[in-house]
């Protein structure tokens, strides 16, 4: 019967406090958190890390120091706009020495024995033979 009467003792008293007329209000409307976005180029830390909005965005892990400049500097970038200018040339002039090429250095002698000698060396003038062997080239032009 305790129970009972503590029950309805309580709601008695419940009805009583929800019809005051600031109460009532108070409970009908809660207060309201606003939670605003976050806003461009903001970097927000917490247990996981920080994270970075903006243009780019980006993660750091916990421990990691940020960079000292963000990752962003609105949308500028200084890689297109140095501070020595280099204007490009009018027109191509190419170098004034003709250097030959080593298959334009190779002398007669060489020439004959490396279309007649698939292994030949025109260091050594020496070719190879069948039995590993090695023997020097003598062409008509020598």
């Amino acid at each position: 019967m305790a129970v009972f009467r503590r029950a309805t003792l309580g709601c008695a008293f419940g009805f009583a406090l929800s019809a005051q007329a600031g109460l009532a209000v108070a409970a009908s409307d809660p207060p309201r958190i606003v939670i605003s976005p976050p806003s461009t180029n903001s970097v927000i830390c917490d247990s996981r890390g920080c994270f970075g909005f903006g243009e780019r965005q980006f993660y750091t892990r916990p421990g990691q120091p940020l960079p000292i400049t963000p990752p962003y500097n609105g949308g500028v970038n200084n890689y297109d706009s140095p501070r020595i200018v280099i204007q490009p040339r009018e027109t191509y002039t190419p170098p004034r020495e003709v250097y030959p090429s080593p298959a334009q250095q190779r002398t007669r002698h060489e020439m004959w024995c490396a279309e007649r000698y698939r292994t030949y060396n025109a260091g050594t003038n020496l070719y190879s033979t069948i039995n590993h062997g090695f023997k020097e080239c003598h062409s008509p032009f020598d």
